[in-house]
């Protein structure tokens, strides 16, 4: 699916929530069940990336299962040249980001979403709602 044409997407689920949500988390299963009924789930392709490499043996088809429920927002021109700009805009300011969080950031500004994730600090990005995982986003 084309990052920037993707409707009706409530949140964007950062690789440490999703990962949590695999482990068995309760905050990331009751947070996930809240957000679901806000509308579809949506993840980047650099999520997935991300949970394949730190995959344990015998935890594949539960991946897979959870990964192919999600909307999976590729990474397409207007996102990777908003990323690109938010890492050179960041860099003149001293401030390094990876690229693959700046990726993540920016398919969540380029559809307009909030980022679900418990690492804040990687996204200080102008304009992105972040929330944390353990923060109460029912009222959101």
């Amino acid at each position: 699916m084309a990052g920037s044409r993707v409707k009706g997407i409530a949140c964007i689920v950062d690789t440490d929530v999703a990962i949590d949500f695999l482990r068995g988390r309760d905050y990331a299963r009751e947070l996930l069940q809240r957000w679901v009924s806000k509308g579809l789930l949506a993840i980047s392709t650099l999520t997935h990336l991300e949970t394949y490499q730190g995959m344990k043996a015998g935890e594949e088809e539960a991946t897979n299962t959870f990964l192919d429920g999600l909307v999976s927002v590729a990474v397409d021109i207007p996102i990777a040249r908003r990323a690109g700009t938010i890492l050179g805009e960041l860099r003149s300011k001293g401030v390094t980001v990876g690229i693959a969080d700046a990726i993540i950031g920016a398919t969540a500004l380029q559809l307009n979403a909030p980022l679900l994730t418990n690492n804040v600090e990687h996204y200080p990005f102008a304009d992105l709602k972040v929330l944390t995982g353990f923060e109460d986003s029912s009222n959101k």
